[in-house]
């Protein structure tokens, strides 16, 4: 390779990443995140399993994560989040489950975060669509992956139980699925 020539590429690729980012941001603030992230978990789910990182995979949501059905569709439920304090969430992990052999993804990502952005945890909500129209929500209480995000890999402190009962406290007519009493 000619000298400078790994310095083009690494400029070209930084030009390109640069250019990218905000046509995405714009392309999402346009759309929806949430459906940005639907088509990409989409197009992640064709992928092979085998050999991917989580990160590039679309993973069920964890059973005990379930914190109820809210009787709202998802687009009237994505509306209300953010009166109810909780902003969008972009960069998380793409979720799935298969209900009578169909795939359901995701449908929307948010976070509270109590002590706002630069606290130290956030109760991260993720939306389904359920089979008759309403909205299934998937809690958990976790550490702040922009403060702690280390932390936040290795889930030190993630907490289903916390977050389903946070979200129920947060989001109106969501009832926790369970109530077992742990803090």
């Amino acid at each position: 390779m000619p000298p400078g020539g790994r310095r083009t590429r690494l400029v070209r690729a930084l030009a390109a990443l640069s250019l990218a980012a905000p046509a995405v941001f714009l392309v999402g603030r346009a759309v929806g995140f949430w459906r940005v992230r639907l088509a990409v978990g989409k197009l992640l789910a064709l992928l092979p399993d085998d050999g991917a990182p989580d990160h590039v995979r679309v993973l069920p949501p964890p059973a005990d994560e379930y914190a109820g059905t809210l009787q709202t569709t998802p687009d009237e439920t994505r509306e209300q989040l953010p009166e109810q304090g909780f902003s969008e969430l972009i960069r998380a992990y793409f979720h799935a489950y298969d209900r009578d052999g169909e795939a359901v993804h995701e449908v929307g990502s948010f976070v509270h975060r109590p002590e706002g952005l630069t606290g130290d945890w956030q109760v991260h909500v993720r939306l389904f669509p359920a089979p008759d129209g309403a909205t299934e929500v998937w809690a958990h209480w976790e550490r702040n992956p922009y403060v702690a995000p280390l932390a936040h890999l290795r889930m030190e402190g993630y907490d289903p139980a916390r977050g389903q009962r946070m979200a129920a406290e947060l989001i109106d007519d969501l009832r926790c699925a369970r109530d077992d009493g742990a803090a």
